[in-house]
């Protein structure tokens, strides 16, 4: 029972350990019981040498630096002769591979929301 004539600074702070003790005792109880959940999924999981698969490794680009073709060489010159205004010579071609799509596109779209015009 909170007293009405305490301090309200330390019925607040009262309040505020006892609210935050209970939270941490749930997430503890949380952590264990998840923790018990996979060590019993690991007993029951079978480990037979016929059910386990080896991971696919994934296949490199077949196209060497060394073999490129020679009509992208030729083309990548000409854009860059193009753009820069004088001779270029290409000694190497990497690519670019863009592997989160998905989430530059998201953060593209939150930041031009963010500047969105309020009338």
């Amino acid at each position: 029972m909170i007293d009405p004539g305490a301090n309200p600074l330390l019925t607040g702070l009262q309040i505020a350990i006892t609210g935050m003790s209970i939270v941490f005792i749930v997430l503890i109880i949380v952590a264990l019981v998840l923790g018990a959940l996979n060590t019993t999924q690991r007993l029951f999981r079978s480990t037979t040498p016929d059910t386990i698969t080896p991971p696919s490794i994934p296949e490199r680009n077949p196209v060497a630096t060394d073999q490129l073709d020679p009509q992208l060489i030729a083309i990548l010159t000409a854009a860059a002769v193009t753009a820069l205004d004088r001779p270029v010579r290409i000694l190497r071609v990497r690519y670019y591979r863009q592997l989160s799509v998905n989430w530059a596109r998201l953060g593209r779209i939150s930041v031009m929301a963010n500047r969105q015009l309020r009338r």
